[in-house]
């Protein structure tokens, strides 16, 4: 039985006339890309509330802005108003007629007009209107304060004590000072009075209605409430919305290590696996076909440490060293690494790097111009790929130039994008889409701007801009101590013990190593491991996993295997767990480390060189 969906790749077998069929089950990549898109779209729904939030912040601006300009707007309106009416009720005081002031009829404000001995002279209808006086009480020459007694007794001069009232109001007439202030009555009506001496003695007041401007006053503030609430209730939206956000971001780079670090289980064990295959084939087709399986399997390495590299980036565990250091040993060594692999492709490989210092992170630096290196020999049919530097002020280019198709402008930010690539690569090596989104990711982590320049058919230029250093401040490197060893096959005679919690890589790797020379008496989980566990039988070398199954950690199970050995043979951790604090954990302790998919070669120099080093103790 087999999964409902599967991929089926079809290889020719050249000069054999066979054919081989390989059938991927992807199930496991569909519910990756399930889970990626996931957490995209949370990403994008996050960027979108944000963009919402920005824009109704936006839009209660303009309208706050567009009420205070229209309230202004009404005041300054109301202003002009009350000066003309001011105007007019003086004009009228000179010409005031007995009584009922047909020349103040036509004011909207109540006014009232007394004479120097503080008695009335003028009033207008509004005025009779706001303050409901009895048409007896209005009268010519009747003091003013028979009007305000009449206005204390209905409770309209305040909560103080009448007569007090009375005579306040009477003391500030007699002054001639001039005085504004509102006065709320208890039906809601506001009125704003405003009181003016008149040049030969005498007062004139204006009573007007400002009970329509309050309300609106008041509702322009409920409105700017409701608003700050409405505001701040988004804001909590969109805070609970970036929690979500990241919350999903912080699944999926667990998610993603994971997965990862599961991946790396069964490919370690088909890396062992296969290293053992040379020895079992003579032919020519079937050298070819386990070299394509080691070219399959380093392709599928590479993607898993791009994913693993990427994820480390995202949560801020991809630890940074910058220091300054030479840059042509970097560029030595990058030419080193790829010189055979230009000239099979029948590129040539050049590089110019100059006596330049520069500061950075030297290992991560590396990688991306080791990238661009990569990119430029996948993408190119012909002619010459060179490295080389161009100083700019206290900044260099390390620029790699290469003769390929070059890439469109619409195209050019979009190849920095995870899983981007373009289709013109060699038909076996078109890469994963992740080596670029890398190289942006690092140059963000290092401060060091990435560029391109390309041109359709004339080739491409990648560049990362690096500070220069200071040479003064080179750490002086100590050149490592060589000792010619007699015996070239160092493992031959060795015993290993190798614990795991897969039992495909412990066969494997057991396998491998009995190959090598080397006695396994052991190769199995830790449970196991530790029931044998005994002083007569103590390994020269331990191979330990780290993670174990369950809760077992491999350093507690190395102190207990030690505890029941009674010596503390050296040991290898081996181990898909990319963290940088146990890599410095093991190199502090004296320990061996490797990260799967462990390549063979790596192992057996470093099972040589702590072997070597126990004969020599």
């Amino acid at each position: 039985a087999r999964p409902s969906r599967m991929l089926l790749q079809t290889l020719e077998l050249p000069h054999s006339g066979w054919k081989m069929h390989l059938l991927h089950d992807i199930r496991t990549s569909l519910q990756t890309s399930i889970w990626a898109a996931a957490a995209a779209g949370g990403l994008w729904l996050a960027s979108g509330l944000l963009v919402l939030f920005v824009r109704q912040r936006q839009r209660l601006a303009r309208v706050r802005q567009r009420s205070r300009q229209e309230l202004e707007t009404v005041l300054r309106q109301h202003a002009q108003e009350l000066r003309t009416a001011q105007d007019g009720i003086v004009q009228a005081a000179k010409q005031a007629d007995t009584g009922l002031s047909r020349s103040l009829e036509h004011l909207p404000q109540g006014v009232v007009i007394i004479d120097a001995e503080l008695n009335l002279v003028a009033w207008n209808s509004r005025y009779l209107q706001l303050f409901r006086y009895p048409s007896e009480l209005l009268q010519v020459g009747r003091p003013i304060e028979d009007l305000l007694r009449y206005n204390a007794r209905r409770g309209l001069l305040g909560p103080a004590p009448m007569e007090e009232a009375i005579q306040r109001r009477l003391q500030h007439l007699r002054s001639g000072k001039p005085h504004l202030h509102e006065s709320a009555k208890d039906d809601g009506t506001v009125l704003e009075i405003r009181g003016n001496p008149l040049p030969d003695g005498g007062f004139v007041t204006s009573y007007a209605d400002i009970t329509s401007y309050k309300n609106a006053a008041r509702e322009l503030r409920s409105l700017a409430d409701a608003l700050e609430q409405r505001i701040v209730e988004r804001t909590r939206d969109l805070a609970a919305a970036k929690r979500e956000a990241e919350e999903a971001n912080r699944y999926k780079t667990r998610f993603v290590n994971a997965a990862v670090h599961d991946l790396l289980q069964p490919l370690n064990a088909a890396r062992m696996f296969t290293s053992l295959l040379p020895a079992h084939v003579r032919d020519e087709a079937g050298r070819h076909v386990v070299d394509s399986i080691e070219a399959a399997l380093a392709s599928q390495d590479a993607i898993l440490t791009s994913l693993l590299d990427i994820a480390r980036m995202e949560s801020g565990q991809l630890e940074v060293h910058v220091r300054d250091f030479t840059l042509d040993a970097l560029l030595h060594v990058v030419h080193n690494n790829f010189a055979m692999l230009a000239q099979s492709e029948g590129l040539q490989l050049r590089t110019r790097a100059g006596h330049y210092v520069v500061r950075s992170d030297e290992a991560l630096l590396r990688r991306i111009v080791q990238n661009f290196v990569s990119n430029a020999i996948r993408y190119s049919r012909r002619g010459r790929i060179l490295v080389g530097c161009r100083r700019e002020g206290q900044f260099l280019r390390i620029e790699v130039h290469d003769q390929g198709p070059g890439i469109p402008l619409s195209l050019q930010k979009e190849i920095f994008e995870e899983f981007r690539r373009l289709d013109e690569g060699h038909a076996d090596d078109r890469g994963t889409g992740l080596g670029l989104a890398i190289v942006e990711r690092l140059g963000r982590l290092l401060g060091h701007e990435i560029g391109l320049r390309s041109e359709v058919g004339q080739g491409s230029v990648f560049w990362v801009k690096v500070p220069l250093g200071d040479r003064a401040a080179l750490q002086p490197t100590a050149r490592p101590q060589v000792t010619v060893h007699t015996d070239d096959a160092p493992l031959q005679g060795g015993v290993a013990w190798y614990v795991d919690d897969d039992p495909g890589t412990c066969s494997a790797t057991g396998a491998l190593l009995e190959r090598w020379g080397c006695h396994v008496p052991f190769a199995g989980g830790p449970h196991e491991a530790l029931a044998l566990a005994s002083p007569d039988s103590v390994p020269q070398l331990l191979l330990l996993d780290v993670h174990l199954g369950g809760d077992l950690y491999g350093p507690e199970v190395y102190a207990q295997l030690c505890e029941r050995w009674g010596q503390t043979p050296p040991v290898i951790l081996v181990t898909a767990e990319r963290d940088a604090s146990l890599r410095r954990q093991a190199a502090e302790k004296g320990w061996g480390f490797l990260a799967k998919p462990v390549r063979p070669p790596a192992l057996r120099a470093l099972m040589s060189q702590m072997l070597l080093r126990i004969r020599e103790g």
